[in-house]
């Protein structure tokens, strides 16, 4: 048997005598890995934004389809019952309420000397669903927490102004503390690609570095009218008059109501009675439910759907990720193709060189090599061409997304979600990359080693 450290030098000394050959051999390879690597890094990448962000399947959204008989509302009412019946199921990790603001409201705020007024969309969650501890810290309801605390009385007539994170509470006037208030990065991709652009206000980047900017979290005040709005009659049913307090915005997160604000749940259960009664306060808008597996989803919608009579909110990021799953599938199959042509075209090159070599091949037997000496020199060469090959294709698919990046960066609009990269190269599709190529060379070059090995010495030298 030939000693690793000869066979190693035989099979590099001959792959770069016969380099022409070698660089043929690869070309294929080279593209096949190159489509493989860069395809599965941008489905990877892509699914991140789109299913991390954008539609995150670790969470399900419960809500109960309308119903109406003869202009009646009969849409079933999502209490804390149905709460704790979802909470007691054996696959269920988590089931937080949302409670939505049930009449109007009113956002008012100055950003940059520009007047901003909304009708404002709102809901409520209890502040444990709050998944960043920066922003949990603040996100409490700040009522309960200093309710047996002397409260400061609010300044002189007319502005009647608060310290820090404070503001005047008309009804008893002292100061109460800010409502916490989070928004989603939905919103804040909205107003940055359009609303911003279109009225050349600046654009919001790290969340954490704008407040700094704009001086602050005192600084960050929203108007917020309970009951006012911006649409005639609308709230003439309410049980109690239109007041204003302030909000405070804590930050970005996930957890946020898509398009809206989201504030602890006390506040707008509390805003609910005091605006609508207690019915109000103590119907949830939906049930965000965290599954300990997603296969469960299906069995779980038909526990919704058949005992409940409940259902799950549609799954944009379900339809998506088949999508992704499919065109990442087709792109991988016409990578895979290429390195299966690859290897047959390497199987007709080795098949070509062992011809040549014949006469090398029958010395190496004369002088004592073994057909498994022999069928190692092939095969080694083959797994160094793939090894070589795999290597660019690697670099060449690292490279290619990196220029896409920044060509995006440089020439592409921001739009929603718009990602630093649409990449993600995981450390298993590089290694991934390098094993295929290896393993679809070594699998050319299997024929043309066995009959390499089982070539008889004398007749191999004895042939012109």
């Amino acid at each position: 048997m030939m000693p690793i450290g000869k066979l190693v030098r035989l099979v590099t000394s001959n792959s770069l005598r016969n380099r022409g050959q070698f660089l043929l051999s690869a070309f294929g390879i080279v593209v096949g890995i190159s489509a493989f690597v860069f395809f599965l890094g941008l489905s990877i990448g892509v699914r991140n934004v789109v299913l991390g962000e954008i539609f995150p399947l670790e969470q399900v959204e419960v809500i109960a389809p309308r119903a109406s008989l003869l202009g009646v509302d009969m849409t079933k009412r999502l209490t804390d019952d149905i709460v704790e019946e979802i909470r007691a199921r054996p696959d269920v990790n988590t089931a937080i309420p949302r409670m939505a603001l049930a009449f109007p409201a009113v956002g008012k705020g100055w950003f940059d000397g520009n007047e901003l007024k909304f009708e404002l969309i709102g809901d409520g969650v209890d502040p444990s669903f709050i998944d960043d501890p920066k922003i949990r810290e603040g996100f409490k309801d700040w009522e309960a927490a200093e309710k047996d605390t002397q409260r400061p009385a609010c300044g002189p007539a007319p502005k009647f102004k608060c310290e820090g994170l404070y503001y005047c509470e008309k009804l008893d006037m002292t100061c109460h503390h800010r409502v916490p208030v989070i928004v989603s990065r939905h919103l804040l991709e909205i107003y940055n690609s359009q609303f911003a652009k279109s009225r050349g206000m600046p654009v919001i980047g790290q969340m954490e570095e704008f407040i700094v900017s704009r001086g602050g979290l005192s600084k960050m005040r929203l108007y917020i009218g309970l009951g006012h709005t911006m649409v005639a009659a609308a709230n003439k049913n309410l049980q109690s008059k239109p007041r204003q307090v302030e909000g405070v915005i804590l930050g970005i997160s996930n957890r946020a109501i898509p398009i809206g604000i989201t504030m602890p749940i006390q506040y707008v259960r509390s805003w609910n009675r005091e605006f609508l009664g207690d019915e109000a306060a103590s119907e949830y808008s939906s049930i965000i439910v965290s599954l300990k597996n997603k296969d469960d989803v299906g069995p779980f919608g038909a526990f919704l759907m058949n005992e409940l009579d409940l259902r799950l909110e549609d799954s944009q990021g379900e339809r998506f990720a088949w999508v992704i799953l499919i065109v990442t599938s087709l792109f991988i199959l016409i990578s895979l193709v290429i390195v299966i042509i690859s290897a047959i075209n390497i199987a007709h090159n080795f098949f070509m060189q062992v011809s040549e070599r014949r006469k090398e091949i029958g010395v190496l037997r004369a002088i004592g090599a073994t057909q498994a000496d022999v069928r190692g020199i092939i095969l080694g060469e083959a797994a160094l061409l793939g090894m070589v090959a795999g290597a660019f294709g690697v670099a060449f698919a690292l490279g290619a997304g990196f220029l896409v990046d920044v060509l995006s960066a440089k020439y592409l609009p921001t739009f929603p979600f718009k990602p630093e990269s649409y990449f993600d190269f995981q450390w298993w599709i590089v290694l991934g990359g390098l094993v295929f190529s290896v393993l679809f060379c070594v699998v050319g070059g299997y024929l043309p080693a066995r009959k390499a090995a089982q070539m008889q010495p004398a007749r191999a030298l004895a042939e012109r």
